[in-house]
């Protein structure tokens, strides 16, 4: 049997005992951990997303150039013995979509592959506890499911709407709490220990080491799962108090990771009181800013798309539409300005496509299920105005020319510019 077929023989045992005794809590995962066939899967995993080097500067490369067998044996041999220390977590700041900065937390690549074992191993164990309308950084679950589940009942009539995000989720998770929350399932101590290891290590931000209390940093392999942990907690809870039942308070309720919807036939200021309160206990709280309560008609944004009920000419009655938002639209054009922006003229047509595309096609598929023929039209106007201003400044010409000197049939059969969009759901 291939390694990948026993990595995964091995997690779909674990998911069905998770799954056939909701009260099991799994004492013996070490030996699993420390398994050569899920180091190298978890090895793979962490080559394959190309993260940048931690604190100490290794790459993937460089531990390529000195032996991926060397590097997994010695680190099987810590696991297996005890002895394995994590490093520090190298902190940076990039800029979110909505303005500002998020802090990332990049540890070394060592213990980007031990975090991705452990994951592995553990990862079935709570996937068979997680609710259905939890949709973030789950296998098999994804961000446009979300929007659909959104999008259902929004159709069935649920207009009212609580539209909320968690503050600083990642960084205000108490480790005592999450420590408590995955102890429910896992009782093997040395799990517990890697685990509290990689949530306590220091952060290095501009060569100071500063010791972290609380959260689990966004850009580690197993904050993901961590957070999911936590955060099951408030589905689980929502469950129990009936508050998605139809004849009680009737808040659907979708969640994305910190992102959160409730939608329902009633107003929803009581279920959004109840989520304050589940979310106390918690040590989180909703951020003001973020958070608010509307009629569907009025429109609102979630996971980049915009929901919206309106009349239907087709339908001869209200429906449900969803599209890409307006700050998705802009931040796509954003990206076309800077892959073919004024200082691009040194860089050769094909190289300036190779980006543009990725870029487009990405987004389109991202958003293709929607009603999102409109958006694409801009965009794709947008797209072919931006690459021939390029194309000109390229030649220090100014303005974009007259429209025959560039047409879109030149610009995808001669430079292959993604202006072809295919299809999506058209507004009726």
């Amino acid at each position: 049997m291939p390694d990948e077929d026993k990595v995964q023989n091995l997690q779909d045992k674990l998911y069905a005992a998770a799954k056939s005794d909701p009260k099991r809590r799994f004492h013996s995962l070490r030996d699993k951990v420390y398994r050569r066939d899920v180091l190298e899967r978890a090895w793979k995993e962490v080559a394959e997303n190309r993260g940048a080097p931690g604190p100490n500067g290794e790459t993937i490369q460089d531990i390529r150039g000195k032996g991926v067998v060397e590097f997994l044996d010695e680190l099987h041999e810590d696991l297996k013995a005890g002895t394995y220390k994590t490093g520090p977590v190298l902190r940076v700041f990039i800029p979110k979509a909505s303005g500002g900065t998020r802090p990332l937390g990049i540890p070394n690549v060592r213990d980007r592959v031990a975090q991705a074992a452990v994951k592995l191993v553990i990862e079935p164990i709570f996937e068979a506890d997680f609710k259905s309308f939890s949709y973030g950084y789950r296998p098999n679950k994804s961000a446009v499911e979300a929007s659909k589940e959104v999008n259902k009942w929004l159709n069935f009539g649920k207009e009212y709407v609580l539209d909320a995000d968690i503050e600083h989720c990642f960084d205000e998770i108490p480790h005592g709490k999450l420590m408590k929350a995955v102890a429910r399932r896992i009782s093997d101590g040395y799990i517990l220990k890697l685990i509290k290891m990689w949530l306590s290590a220091p952060v290095l931000i501009n060569g100071t080491l500063h010791k972290v209390k609380k959260g689990t940093p966004q850009g580690g392999v197993i904050s993901p799962l961590l957070a999911n942990i936590y955060l099951h907690q408030i589905d689980d809870e929502w469950e129990r108090r009936g508050m998605n039942n139809g004849f009680g308070p009737d808040g659907q309720l979708v969640r994305y990771a910190d992102d959160i919807v409730v939608l329902s036939k009633k107003p929803v200021d009581k279920v959004a009181r109840t989520l304050c309160w589940i979310l106390a206990d918690l040590g989180l709280q909703l951020s003001e800013k973020k958070t608010r309560i509307v009629k569907a008609e009025e429109g609102f944004d979630f996971l980049g798309f915009r929901f919206i009920r309106r009349y239907s000419r087709k339908y001869r009655k209200r429906r449900t539409y969803y599209f890409p938002s307006p700050e998705s639209v802009k931040r796509i054009k954003e990206t076309i300005r800077e892959y073919a922006g004024n200082n691009m003229r040194h860089v050769i047509p094909v190289d300036v496509v190779r980006k543009l595309n990725s870029a487009v096609k990405g987004w389109r598929n991202y958003y293709r299920h929607s009603h999102a023929t409109t958006a694409f039209g801009i965009v794709r106007r947008y797209l072919a105005v931006r690459f021939v201003r390029f194309l000109r400044r390229r030649k220090s010409k100014s303005g974009i020319g007259r429209y025959r000197d560039h047409s879109d049939v030149e610009l995808i059969e001669k430079y292959g510019l993604a202006l072809r969009h295919g299809t999506a759901t058209r507004i009726r």
